[in-house]
């Protein structure tokens, strides 16, 4: 689409603050309904009515048969059959990525036809026009069929246009299934699969307005994220008392007399955490006390159910989302100050150079003394302020965990544990409106807590792994070789790479080691390719999931981990508590929660967790767009971020959001180097490379789809 018929999309009209890694393993509620719903269908219809003769209706579980007949200039090149998901691309080809297999299998338009993106296939391996692409033997299991879109009338017939772009179908919608929805609306829509064009009935409708309330409305509605919870966990959760009861307490570790703290961000309103470090002759005694939530939400409960459901708690600028019913979340399971609470709390000792030389695990009972912020300990540790802490026992408290979060990030540096620079950036509303996108503040009060969490995290993995008690790990798997080796082609010309082990080489040997990957990362500080090496290294990770086979985490530089620090919003979480518990206890874990059973819980967590990764990017992406609106037809710096055949991504250096550019646009034709990095025209000219800085002007807006459209600056 070229610059000047490219026509401007954009539509005038508290989330915890703690820092995640990038593989997401460091961690005000209103509830609110999204968007008015859908009328009855003896309103008015926008459109005429459509005369359709309907088709006869295929089944959705309809399969292909598994002896589907060669095609002229097909060539069947592998004899097995492989399952995967379908991830389709907007100009209407996919892939089928399979688990275990690094590159995904390519599925040409024609066989993109019965398929949408998401949909579970099983595919066969052919060889078409002399490229190796993949047929679809049968559809294993259908993608979910409700999605968001903008309901349009184009000839006098109802469509709705998705907002994925990985859906560029149309969904035609009869005049009885519009549900009152008028022209220009966004709508939640659930699709009936079957022969010829795709048709949709509207659930929901959610309006025109683009404010940020309703961008996230989309999302909320997209993601099929409830923000009510069923009556029946309600109930549950309602039975529970305001405060912890001397019955709760009896049994318990007494640990009121600490001086235990919660430090989070100013706006948290859930406090799963607290901590108390005591030297002790030369080292540290450290507690670090985590809610004790498993003692209020028991297996195969309405609570227990809801909360697998959803997983984890969903973080957005203007809401939450969360796991477990407010009653709970930031009620009995929150370590508020000045008030007994129960914990789940390990203690450790370190000796002088930060060494853990102890683990104990205890129900606990504690009484938090300070609710301080990263900001206060920050002030505190950084700038002297003790007027920021007004205790003097919480800021001689703070003093001895300073000192021994010093030892232990010597301690990360010696293990080799991936440092990537990967700023994060949130979107600060005011009254409905996006005023600012700002970098994410990382103080030394972030980098303590996460270490605290870090050594808590391990010590319980370890301490389970001991007594051979089964538990879901939190693993990150190595990167796969050739991805180290595509980084080291980047790496080259800088007269650096990373060291990979012999080809030959088995087991653990056979792996890149992370101390190596971090020892180039450190060499490239200060260095103009710095910041594309940061995102590359990313870029070549695996993905962080839940598993009870202990694989280790590479990024972290751990051999056992896991997630046992924050139970009020992730589920994995909870799972390690019930089973811990039962260890202590001297109870059989698997009577509690079997052991069986932590595979599936494994896949379902990982599931989650992705989806709400994959709705706070879209927020991200959708506030930026809308917020960069207002600079339509303005230069701005920006540095290359991503380059394809199609496209050139580029990140907006004020506020860190992406913008992209249509390589049809450039003039002449250009040639992806994918080993370089570099995108260059194909008879000499100039040249683009990955990290290059230079000036672009906003050319255009999409905030729902999360678009910011740009041209060079001349």
């Amino acid at each position: 689409m070229s610059r000047k018929n490219r026509k401007n999309s954009q539509n005038p009209n508290k989330k915890k603050s703690s820092q995640k890694s990038p593989w997401g393993d460091h961690s005000a509620s209103r509830s609110r309904k999204p968007g008015r719903r859908g009328t009855s269908s003896d309103q008015a219809s926008p459109w005429d009515s459509v005369q359709r003769k309907d088709k006869r209706s295929r089944s959705p579980d309809r399969q292909r048969s598994d002896k589907r007949p060669a095609h002229h200039g097909r060539e069947q090149v592998d004899q097995r059959l492989y399952t995967g998901v379908v991830s389709a691309h907007p100009d209407g080809f996919g892939f089928v990525d399979v688990e275990g297999i690094e590159k995904g299998f390519f599925l040409p338009h024609e066989e993109m036809r019965e398929v949408m993106h998401g949909d579970t296939v099983e595919v066969r391996p052919v060889r078409r026009r002399g490229r190796e692409s993949a047929e679809v033997v049968r559809i294993v299991q259908h993608a979910p069929t409700v999605m968001v879109g903008q309901f349009l009338i184009q000839g006098g017939i109802g469509i709705v246009q998705p907002r994925s772009r990985k859906m560029p179908q149309t969904i035609l919608i009869k005049r009885n299934d519009a549900a009152g929805a008028h022209h220009g609306d966004w709508v939640r829509i659930d699709i009936k699969r079957g022969p010829g064009h795709l048709c949709g009935k509207i659930l929901e409708v959610l309006g025109d307005q683009l404010s940020p309330s309703r961008l996230v409305d989309l999302i909320v509605a997209e993601q099929q994220l409830s923000e009510e919870f069923p009556a029946a966990v309600t109930t549950e959760a309602n039975r529970f008392s305001d405060s912890v009861s001397d019955s709760d307490i009896e049994g318990r570790k007494d640990l009121r007399h600490l001086p235990f703290v919660t430090i989070d961000g100013e706006d948290a309103r859930d406090f799963d955490d607290a901590i108390c470090v005591l030297p002790r002759g030369e080292g540290f005694e450290t507690w670090v006390a985590i809610a004790d939530v498993a003692h209020y939400v028991k297996p195969k409960s309405a609570l227990d159910q809801e909360a697998l459901n959803r997983s984890n708690s969903f973080y957005f600028p203007d809401r939450v989302i969360p796991m477990l019913p407010e009653k709970l979340s930031n009620g009995l399971c929150s370590l508020n100050p000045n008030v007994a609470r129960l914990a789940m709390t390990v203690r450790m000792r370190f000796d002088a150079n930060g060494t853990r030389r102890s683990i104990h695990v205890y129900e606990t009972v504690i009484h938090s003394q300070a609710r301080l912020t990263y900001t206060q300990v920050a002030d505190y540790l950084e700038k002297g302020e003790e007027s920021a802490i007004e205790s003097a026992t919480a800021r001689a408290m703070i003093d001895d965990a300073a000192r021994l979060f010093r030892k232990l990030e010597i301690k990360r540096a010696q293990r080799g544990a991936l440092d990537l620079d990967m700023p994060e950036t949130r979107a600060r509303l005011e009254n409905d409106e996006v005023v600012d996108i700002c970098e994410s503040p990382r103080n030394i009060a972030h980098r303590l807590i996460e270490e605290m969490m870090l050594a808590a995290n391990t010590a319980v993995a370890e301490y389970m792994q001991q007594r051979e008690c089964a538990l879901l790990y939190r693993v990150h798997a190595p990167p796969e070789r050739e991805a180290i080796e595509t980084l080291n082609e980047f790496l080259a010309p800088y007269g650096m790479f990373v060291k990979l082990p012999k080809a030959k080489a088995k087991d653990k040997d056979a792996h890149v080691k992370p101390v190596h990957v971090q020892q180039v990362l450190e060499l490239s500080e200060g260095k103009p390719f710095a910041h594309v090496l940061h995102r590359l290294v990313l870029r070549s990770m695996q993905r962080a999931q839940y598993t009870p086979h202990n694989e280790g985490h590479f990024g972290l530089a751990y051999e056992t981990y896991a997630h046992f620090t924050s139970p009020i919003r992730r589920y994995a979480d909870l799972i390690v508590h019930r089973r811990l518990k039962a260890l202590i206890q001297g109870k059989d874990p698997n009577k509690v929660q079997p052991e069986a059973t932590l595979a599936e819980i494994g896949t379902q967590t990982s599931t989650q967790e992705r989806k709400q990764q994959r709705a706070e990017w879209d927020t991200q992406a959708m506030l930026a767009a809308l917020f960069h609106s207002k600079d339509i037809g303005k230069i701005m710096p920006a540095r290359i971020s991503g380059l394809t055949k199609r496209r050139i991504f580029f990140e907006l250096e004020p506020t860190m959001a992406e913008g992209s550019l249509d390589v049809d646009e450039l003039s002449g034709a250009f040639v992806l180097d994918d080993k370089g990095h570099s995108l260059a025209a194909r008879k000499g000219g100039r040249a683009y490379h990955l990290g290059d800085k230079l000036d672009v002007v906003i050319d255009s807006t999409d905030p729902v789809r999360g678009q910011i459209n740009v041209r060079l600056a001349e």
